[in-house]
């Protein structure tokens, strides 16, 4: 008779880098290549997910990371990713943190905050210290494309958010008080916007 040995309890370990779906891989590119963070800095993701992208940052430059996600479930798996980070379960339109909180703040397409993008880029500009850099990503597409979805699958889709045409997205960060609005596409389905909080 063999006795089965007891496996002795070990940590979990942090889930494994998945290679993302290939447009938020170009998104996320064009997004750490537009990211301006030094050493010291603090970074804010508004739509971190499971943490991929924050690892990604973090792995390139000494920053405090901090994350909000959609769900607890997968605030876990960040936290379990990026066990330093400040990783919470929050909503886009009402962060938990003091204002003048963080030098850098990115949110990569984002559904939540493109439903209520005048609410989300004004609470992004709230929690940004003079000086500090906004990276958003967001869905885009040229017209007729942009009108089809926004009225036959944006509707009828609980988990869908509306396209806006660049100038709209460039309208809701200055309504929020951003200058320096930049804007580039990325390929046929968004595009990239960096706004600055001035001193």
């Amino acid at each position: 008779m063999v006795a089965l040995q007891r496996k002795t309890a070990r940590a979990p370990r942090p889930p494994r880098s998945r290679r993302a779906h290939w447009l938020t891989e170009l998104v996320w590119r064009r997004v750490l290549s537009l990211t301006v963070a030094y050493p010291g800095d603090t970074l804010l993701d508004m739509a971190c997910a499971d943490g991929e992208l924050l690892r990604r940052i973090g792995a390139r430059v000494s920053v405090d990371l901090a994350g909000i996600c959609a769900t607890p479930q997968l605030a876990r798996t960040a936290r379990a990713r990026l066990p330093d980070a400040d990783i919470m379960f929050a909503d886009v339109d009402d962060l938990p943190w003091l204002d003048d909180s963080f030098d850098v703040a990115v949110c990569t397409l984002s559904v939540p905050a493109m439903r209520a993008p005048n609410a989300a880029f004004a609470e992004a500009y709230r929690v940004l210290a003079p000086g500090g850099q906004f990276v958003v990503a967001a869905p885009w597409l040229p017209m007729p494309f942009r009108g089809l979805v926004n009225r036959f699958l944006v509707e009828d889709e609980p988990d869908s958010a509306p396209v806006y045409a660049a100038a709209q997205v460039r309208a809701a960060l200055r309504r929020a008080g951003f200058t320096r609005i930049s804007a580039t596409r990325v390929s046929m389905a968004a595009g990239v916007y960096v706004g600055w909080k001035m001193p």
